[in-house]
């Protein structure tokens, strides 16, 4: 008997698309400021301030120019 095994069966890692990778890219600029503040005499407010600057700019982007597109499914 021969038993039919789907994509998930494997063992191999699962493929990320460009925008599961900007969701996890987006919290890296402020965990950056508060691992800054932590290891610097900076301030933490402007440590996590100047962190969300790049996060807002990857937001934009996400949302803008890379925003996923609709496809037309046939019927």
């Amino acid at each position: 008997m021969s038993v039919r095994t789907t994509r998930s069966d494997g063992i191999g890692l699962p493929t990320m698309s460009r925008y599961d990778l900007l969701l996890a890219l987006l919290p890296a600029p402020l965990l950056c400021g508060a691992f800054a503040s932590l290891l610097t005499p900076i301030p933490e407010t402007f440590a996590m301030g100047v962190g969300s600057l790049p996060s807002a700019l990857l937001f934009g982007y996400a949302v803008t120019a890379a925003a996923p597109t609709t496809t037309e499914r046939s019927a």
